[in-house]
């Protein structure tokens, strides 16, 4: 599923996302300097987490294996393989180059600077 977002609200866009993946919960934090964007995506490691971000659409991309270890075999199993897609729409431009990204405990921070021309600032009147 996509979602636009502004500085004050996030409301769900059109888009084919595919059946199979899931949308994982997230929260979206702002300040004038940055959004902080933070998705659910556990057992999930770092190395099946895609970012990508073009013509202002943050995708995040994630799966998580259920792989059994090399000399077992599983007995029961109640966690199946899944994968994850969110795609974020931002209406306020932001600084690629500055964007940083953590996965910790099954959570994606990510940090997306606002540019220069899109904080907000104080006009005085003379």
């Amino acid at each position: 599923m996509n979602t636009t977002c502004s500085p004050s609200t996030c409301t769900p866009a059109t888009s084919g996302v595919t059946e199979s993946l899931r949308k994982p919960l997230y929260k979206i934090n702002g300040t004038a300097e940055a959004y902080e964007v933070r998705v659910e995506m556990p057992g999930v490691p770092k190395s099946s987490v895609k970012l990508d971000f073009e013509e202002s659409i943050l995708t995040v991309r994630g799966e998580r294996s259920t792989a059994v270890p090399e000399g077992l075999k599983a007995l029961h199993r109640e966690l199946s393989p899944v994968g994850y897609l969110l795609r974020l729409r931002l209406n306020t431009p932001v600084n690629e180059e500055q964007m940083t990204a953590k996965l910790e405990d099954g959570v994606l921070t990510l940090r997306l600077p606002l540019k220069e021309v899109a904080k907000p600032r104080q006009i005085p009147v003379l």
